[in-house]
């Protein structure tokens, strides 16, 4: 079912559509990161220095992108993983996809600003918080999709929303633990994220 379709007061739509538009975002949005690697340092001065100062120089960078494109895949395996339950999308659930999507684009710069301030405590929050709004507007889809089997098949194994939904507060729960870590002085916290795969890898083989 491609097309909207009405149902009495109500509009479903097709989720080839809102698949094909969020395919493309997290491709833009996970090749963007690597412009984000770029050089904290003028061209003049880029031109004079050493290849190895070039290098320690762009390590947060580095690192920041590492983190951030772990973090999207991540959110995109999720997403993935949600619509191959969903039947159908409503204009409630294809807005919260929306405003998730418009979030998620926004990752590049964030990264980018955590990684030029490096040691600022607000910039790491602000990336932070960032993440933890993405998790938890997928987080609050899946809720509800799966409310009284709106979006999903009535016969879907409650567990397997349970699990699904839990799944989608792992990214939130880092997040959230990174933002008190900075809170309290932990300018290392974005290393917390590395776990995060760690962490799905082991939800998915248990």
């Amino acid at each position: 079912m491609e097309d909207g379709r009405k149902h009495g007061f109500r509009i479903e739509f097709g989720k080839g559509r809102i698949e094909a538009l969020t395919d493309g975002i997290f491709a833009f949005g996970m090749t963007l990161l690597v412009l984000g690697v770029g050089y904290p340092i003028s061209v003049q001065t880029f031109a004079k220095m050493p290849v190895d100062q070039i290098l320690i120089a762009s390590i947060p960078y580095f690192i920041l992108y590492l983190v951030s494109f772990l973090i999207l895949a991540a959110f995109w395996v999720s997403h993935h993983i949600q619509f191959h339950y969903i039947r159908f999308i409503d204009r409630t659930y294809l807005w919260l996809n929306i405003l998730a999507l418009m979030f998620v684009a926004f990752v590049p710069f964030t990264s980018s600003l955590a990684g030029f301030f490096y040691s600022s405590r607000l910039a790491a929050a602000v990336f932070e918080i960032h993440l933890l709004v993405i998790g938890l507007l997928f987080h609050l889809g899946w809720r509800y999709a799966t409310g009284d089997h709106r979006l999903v098949d009535a016969s879907l194994d409650p567990a397997i929303i349970r699990r699904i939904r839990q799944g989608t507060l792992v990214i939130p729960s880092f997040s959230l633990a990174g933002f008190l870590l900075t809170l309290l002085g932990f300018h290392e916290s974005l290393f917390i994220f590395f776990l995060v795969p760690v962490v799905l890898w082991i939800r998915i083989h248990r």
